[in-house]
Parts: structure tokens; sequence; C-alpha cells
């Protein structure tokens, strides 16, 4: 019995290396390299070699996209939080606070037309869509208070 599922076993095995002997032939003809004969560790370790190259094509194509929407994620509750810190702020000049957050916002689309331009029409962000702060909210602003500088 034992002779017979050993004998299965390397049929699988041999069955699966041909397969992937055939898909690593066409892939890598595919790339303009020419591959001759191979034997079963030629196969696995281009096998192997492949599949890195491959992570690493992903890794470098996928970040830059997904770091820019850390950054505009993090950039966009920071900006909340120096609207409510305005907001909440007894004797805040309305002017600069509306400057400060007209800014904010200015930079915030300017980041998104630059993204745009990389972006192709098919991809998405997982971030939430750009917020317009160039309309910032009515600051609560008491007579009679300065509003502290540091000069």
């Amino acid at each position: 019995m034992k002779p017979m599922l050993e004998r299965k076993r390397r049929a699988r095995i041999n069955r699966c290396l041909d397969e992937l002997k055939e898909l690593m032939v066409t892939a890598l003809q595919s790339e303009g390299e020419n591959v001759s004969k191979l034997e079963k560790a030629d196969i696995l370790e281009l096998t192997v070699r492949h599949l890195h190259k491959l992570r690493r094509q992903q890794r470098l194509s996928a970040n830059p996209v997904i770091d820019s929407d850390r950054f505009r994620a993090g950039y966009t509750h920071c900006a909340n939080e120096v609207s409510r810190c305005l907001a909440s702020t007894p004797g805040v000049d309305v002017q600069l606070g509306t400057k400060l957050m007209t800014h904010l916002g200015h930079r915030l689309n300017e980041m998104d037309k630059e993204d745009s331009l990389y972006l192709t029409p098919n991809s998405s962000r997982s971030s939430p869509g750009p917020q317009d702060y160039s309309s910032p909210k009515d600051y609560s602003h008491q007579k009679g208070e300065e509003v502290w500088r540091p000069w």
C-alpha cells in the first residue's frame, strides 16, 4: 500500500512542478528572458525569485497612494482639530481663524490636484473625499479680549 501512496504523491509533485514550469517559462519569456531546460530545483528557485520580484513591485507601486492617503487623512484630522481649537478658544481673532482655515483648505486642495495627476481614473482613495476648508466655521469672538501673540 505504501509504494502506491508514494507513487501518487510523487505524481502530484511532478504534475505541480510541470504546471509551475509552464507558468514560469511563460512569465519569463514575456519579460524577455530565454529559458532552456529546467530541472526541478531550477523551477523552484525561479518561482521563488519571481514571487519576491512581484512582491517588491507591488510594494513599490502601492505605497505612494497609501502613503498619500495616510498623509491626507492626518492632515484633514489636524485641520479639524485646529478648527475645533479656534472655535473653543475665547478671544481668538475671527480674521486670523478665517485666514488660517482658508490657508489649510487651499493646501489640501493643492494636494488633491497634485494627486489627481498621478492617479488613474479607475483608482480610488481609501480616505474620505476632500473637504473644502476655504469656508471656515463661524468662530465665537468675545469683544474686549485681546489675542495673545508671542511677539
